[in-house]
């Protein structure tokens, strides 16, 4: 009971937390921030979908590839905003239209959308650690690092998608193939526990939106 509390109550609702922060620093935040919240506005949309879907006993993995293509091309936005390398941006821009490209590819000719998309969602996962650490990395982790709106929003991706990746690999493995449903209830627990985290941090990071001065 606790933990279908947990992964079908707490952390579907805890996007609340960064959403309802969020909104009275509306006019003050960037752009880089509003792309966040508007991925969270997609986020909870979807999720809800998915949710209405299970409880009228509809296969709801479908989503999960629009929702990869969709989340792909967010975060790749946030970073073209937050980055002034011009290499980096133009692979940016490549990525974001190459990439849901690759993803439309797969479920149309190599995976069902009936099951996990472990190829694409790996890709989309590792992509955004990388370009995540080599932004932290530039930024030198300034005196001021903890006080900066995008520096949790990093630190909530990097809480997120490098853990995740595996699970992104192995998802069709622990729900089709194995017998260890303890293992498996393990796995979407953790996966669970890391949303949530990643909620927070980027909770966090909208509450040091600093209101703007006219």
């Amino acid at each position: 009971m606790t933990r279908d509390i947990l992964t079908a109550v707490v952390v579907p609702l805890s996007i609340l937390v960064p959403i309802i922060t969020f909104l009275p620093k509306y006019k003050d935040a960037g752009k880089e921030t509003k792309t966040i919240f508007y991925y969270l506005i997609f986020a909870g949309l979807v999720n809800a979908t998915a949710i209405y879907l299970s409880n009228l006993n509809i296969r709801n993995l479908p989503l999960l590839h629009i929702y990869t293509i969709g989340e792909t091309i967010f975060f790749l936005s946030y970073f073209l905003l937050i980055f002034e390398n011009k290499t980096i941006r133009r692979i940016l821009y490549g990525a974001i239209i190459l990439l849901p490209i690759a993803f439309v590819l797969n479920f149309l000719f190599f995976q069902s959308i009936y099951e996990f998309n472990t190829y694409t969602r790996p890709v989309e996962a590792i992509l955004i650690t990388s370009i995540c650490l080599v932004f932290l990395y530039n930024s030198g982790f300034v005196e001021d690092f903890l006080k900066q709106p995008k520096s949790w929003i990093n630190i909530g991706i990097l809480i997120y998608f490098p853990t995740a990746t595996i699970i992104f690999i192995l998802s069709n493995y622990f729900v089709f193939v194995s017998s260890n449903r303890t293992l498996n209830d393990i796995i979407w627990d953790v996966h669970s526990i890391l949303v949530l985290a990643m909620y927070l941090a980027f909770a966090r990071g909208f509450s040091l939106i600093n209101k703007k001065i006219k």
